[in-house]
């Protein structure tokens, strides 16, 4: 599992704010540009900063459709009726880190899955992806966070 690091560790506390959409997985692309602008002018005009990286938060494992909730950790609650803003205890969460192009992403996950399947732990129903990196950065230098929260 060459850079992956799979490791238990805790996830959070923080606040996020996102918009949640169920579409195509092959619209997944398009899609993420358009929604960080709104969540970002949204939490702007709400009186929000943003504080985290962009997240997408899945509701369940992508087949041809993907429930998903995109958006950014920010730096309190909002008052923000069209985005979903969840206040996050920490948890303990399995993660596993992958550096590299959002196209060979697929390739940390299949190592990734066979090492969660190992764990002695029960998972959450969502698990998250953190993008770490700024934007513009040069692709082999993406960090994503895969972040699988442990259940209660």
């Amino acid at each position: 599992m060459t850079g992956l690091n799979p490791h238990q560790g805790t996830f959070g506390p923080w606040v996020s704010a996102g918009r949640r959409h169920v579409v195509p997985t092959a619209d997944l692309p398009s899609i993420f540009p358009e929604t960080l602008q709104e969540v970002a002018g949204t939490v702007a005009a709400a009186g929000g900063q943003l504080i985290g990286p962009a997240y997408a938060k899945y509701f369940s494992m992508p087949t041809d459709v993907v429930d998903v909730e995109i958006g950014f950790g920010i730096d309190h609650v909002i008052d923000a009726p069209s985005l979903t803003v969840t206040d996050h205890p920490a948890t303990q969460a399995l993660i596993g880190t992958h550096i590299g192009p959002y196209d060979r992403l697929a390739q940390s996950y299949d190592e990734l899955m066979g090492w969660l399947a190992e764990q002695p732990v029960e998972l959450a129903d969502a698990m998250f992806e953190c993008y770490d990196s700024p934007p513009g950065i040069d692709p082999e230098q993406n960090v994503t966070r895969m972040v699988f929260p442990l259940a209660d």
